[in-house]
């Protein structure tokens, strides 16, 4: 039990947070990597699917273009940045916006692709809701 507790409280326990923005920050760029290519290969070519979004629709090519540099460019580099304690309060800062965009997109993607336009239940997301929790944990941390 004392090792247990031990670690729990060791400084290596930074390592746990250093891995999730790792982690996170590839999950996010995976999530738009596609979208991104496909906006490179076809740049006056709206994504598909955003057409279909409530507000996002209204303008589906600026939209498709800017969920895609959110999540492939925008997202990790201000949530990897904010980990980097030598920005002082200003990786605080970062973190906090990255996560501020990230749980903004999550919660749209979510909502408005998966509950409104394909009618899923909450089992069928469950790895953009992953997404959201840690969106969130970066947006308060």
């Amino acid at each position: 039990m004392n090792f247990l507790s031990s670690l729990s409280t060791s400084r290596l326990g930074i390592l746990s947070e250093l891995t999730l923005r790792i982690i996170f920050a590839l999950l996010i760029f995976s999530h738009g990597e596609g979208k991104l290519s496909a906006l490179i290969s076809e740049p006056e070519t709206p994504i598909r699917v955003i057409e279909n979004l409530a507000f996002f629709g209204d303008m589906p090519l600026f939209s498709s273009w800017l969920a895609a540099i959110l999540e492939t460019i925008i997202i990790p580099i201000l949530i990897l940045a904010g980990g980097a304690t030598f920005l002082g309060e200003k990786a605080k800062m970062l973190s906090t916006l990255g996560g501020l965009l990230s749980t903004a997109l999550m919660l749209n993607i979510i909502l408005n692709f998966h509950v409104g336009v394909l009618e899923e239940a909450w089992t069928e997301f469950k790895y953009q809701l992953s997404l959201l929790a840690i969106s969130v944990y970066f947006l308060f941390k």
